[in-house]
């Protein structure tokens, strides 16, 4: 294979252009001098494999060019983020296993910093301002220190617990009827459930959780009431079922 020559600079610029307007993420040739080759180096964005695909389809322009995509703090975050919820974020407090395992898991997914939701990028949004150290204005979100806060407190923490959503709202941050009672009932397993995975309580347990309470809040009183009539549905389809088969029972035998 020809070795790269740093006189083929303007036509991988060229190149690395219509790389950036293809996949919208800016992209910059480097010639390493001692190596006497050129790597493509771009963050986040397309997966290693998709430059690779274009570069052998660019002919001579692209032979013997590497490629390197490096990733940022937004998209490990958001890989420990989703890592934590999927139950299979490692527990190696402030240690650079974590990294490696967030990497590996993203080296093959194209645009790992984009979040699939408006509630999960108002989540990452979050995680990273807590892991700003001092003048957020200007100062970089800490790696270590945001895999330290999901692996330490999960991810319900990021929500705000008092936030319940109104009839017909969609909002990022704000709680479904039963998401809010679990937020404020939740114990045992079903708390451990929410805070790392935002798992909800069974909708009996959340309705009976808020009945009981000697003094609920106003939005927990709503809550419950949104979800009686779906409360009242599971309870008449356990009582239809238990109906049916205590009447077979009453069917002659063969």
């Amino acid at each position: 294979m020809p070795t790269p020559s740093p006189h083929r600079g303007p036509r991988l610029r060229r190149l690395a252009d219509r790389l950036a307007a293809q996949y919208r993420t800016p992209f910059e040739p480097q010639y390493d001098p001692a190596r006497r080759s050129w790597t493509l180096r771009w963050y986040d964005g397309p997966a290693p494999d998709s430059v690779r695909s274009v570069l052998r389809r660019a002919g001579s322009d692209a032979t013997g060019v590497l490629v390197r995509r490096d990733l940022t703090t937004r998209a490990l975050a958001l890989a420990a983020l989703r890592e934590t919820r999927a139950g299979a974020m490692r527990r190696w407090v402030g240690s650079w296993g974590q990294r490696y395992h967030l990497a590996q898991l993203l080296a093959d997914r194209p645009d790992p910093d984009r979040p699939a939701d408006p509630r999960e990028a108002a989540m990452l949004d979050a995680l990273l301002l807590a892991a700003t150290p001092g003048d957020r204005r200007s100062a970089v979100p800490d790696e270590s220190k945001a895999f330290e806060l999901v692996a330490r407190h999960g991810v319900a923490w990021l929500l705000p617990s008092d936030r319940l959503a109104g009839p017909g709202e969609d909002g990022a941050l704000a709680l479904s009827p039963l998401e809010y009672l679990t937020a404020h009932y939740a114990t045992g397993v079903h708390r451990t459930a929410w805070e790392t995975a935002l798992v909800t309580m069974p909708l009996r347990a959340a309705v009976t959780a808020a009945q009981a309470d000697p003094a609920p809040t106003v939005d927990a009183a709503r809550a419950a009431l949104a979800l009686l009539p779906a409360l009242r549905a599971e309870l008449t389809g356990e009582l239809d079922r238990t109906q049916a088969r205590l009447h077979l029972a009453l069917l002659p035998q063969g």
